[in-house]
């Protein structure tokens, strides 16, 4: 009769430690996030951060075909947003549409715990 109870108890440890685990694999923060590349490569003495503050990442949730996430690229060229899985299509919006990149839009699809990087090239000779 013991050997059934220590058979049920070990069940019992097993089935917690395979929900805790995948509860903290669900738990784990998700992001999409990349470097925008201006073209033509800025000389010097120009201003590149002018061109960066007029673009903002913009993100779609494809289930619901509702915007998302609007995100800032910064004077570096760099943007990063925490998101929850699923999958997306991610744009760049360009002030005035300057320039033209063919890396977006793109559909991607984000996994829990994941960090999807996008970088965009935009090309400001094209129109």
């Amino acid at each position: 009769m013991k050997k059934p109870i220590r058979h049920l108890v070990a069940a019992v440890l097993m089935a917690g430690i395979v929900l805790l685990a995948a509860a903290c694999t669900l738990g784990q923060p998700s992001y999409i996030e990349g470097r925008v590349t201006i073209l033509p490569v800025a000389g010097e003495g120009s201003s590149p951060s002018l061109v960066f503050s007029a673009c903002q990442v913009i993100i779609y949730d494809t289930q619901t075909g509702q915007l998302s996430h609007v995100v800032g690229v910064d004077s570096n060229g760099n943007y990063s947003i925490k998101i929850r899985p699923g999958n997306y299509v991610v744009d760049l919006y360009r002030m005035g549409s300057v320039g033209r990149s063919m890396d977006v839009p793109a559909v991607v699809q984000v996994n829990s715990g994941e960090t999807l990087v996008l970088d965009i090239t935009l090309d400001t000779r094209a129109g």
